[in-house]
């Protein structure tokens, strides 16, 4: 959890806002895998409904044994990346262009990043925006760009959901040689109707 702003919150019975993190450490060869994360719908937010767990690659036989030990560091928020930014900002709208008419159907998403990989880059530094969705499309242009005044970058892009499901999505910033921020993650929704 990154935000502690109570403002953004707004609860002051359980103070959500002053949430611990838990940063979990790997020991040892886990071997090959993926974390998965899994969000179980809920009607009440008293509800822990977030989940993440390791699943090892290949397959799995019976009787076969796994040992998986780790370190749980109980934080204010996770460590921040040393070799990349960051992200500060996700914030969700309508897509198209400020001023044309808005087209049916499309959403936006505006991610901001922050971190040294960044400092002193502008539009001219090679900055290449990658962005990926599954169960929809992403829409040209997709943009990213320093926001003037401050030490963040912007990116901005469109998409479409091309199904019931909703749209995984997934971005970050790089150069030709390496990625300068951590990936970004959401799934979203475009409401019908929406334009």
């Amino acid at each position: 959890q990154r935000d502690r702003t109570f403002e953004n919150y707004q609860d002051d019975g359980v103070f959500y806002n002053r949430r611990p993190s838990a940063w979990v450490r790997p020991i040892g060869d886990w071997g090959p895998g993926q974390v998965q994360l899994v969000l179980i719908p809920t009607e009440d937010e008293t509800f822990d409904n977030v989940v993440a767990y390791w699943v090892p690659d290949g397959t799995t036989e019976k009787g076969a044994a796994f040992q998986f030990d780790y370190e749980i560091e109980w934080r204010a928020r996770d460590p921040l990346p040393e070799a990349v930014a960051w992200v500060v900002a996700t914030r969700q709208g309508q897509g198209g262009v400020p001023g044309d008419p808005l087209p049916e159907g499309v959403g936006k998403m505006v991610i901001d990043f922050e971190g040294p990989s960044l400092t002193g880059l502008d539009r001219n530094s090679g900055v290449l925006p990658v962005v990926d969705a599954v169960n929809g499309r992403i829409l040209e242009p997709i943009d990213a760009y320093p926001v003037v005044g401050t030490d963040y970058w912007r990116l901005t892009f469109d998409f479409e959901q091309t199904g019931p499901e909703p749209v995984s999505l997934r971005a970050y910033l790089q150069t030709r040689d390496r990625a300068l921020t951590e990936t970004w993650l959401t799934d979203a929704w475009v409401e019908r109707g929406q334009g």
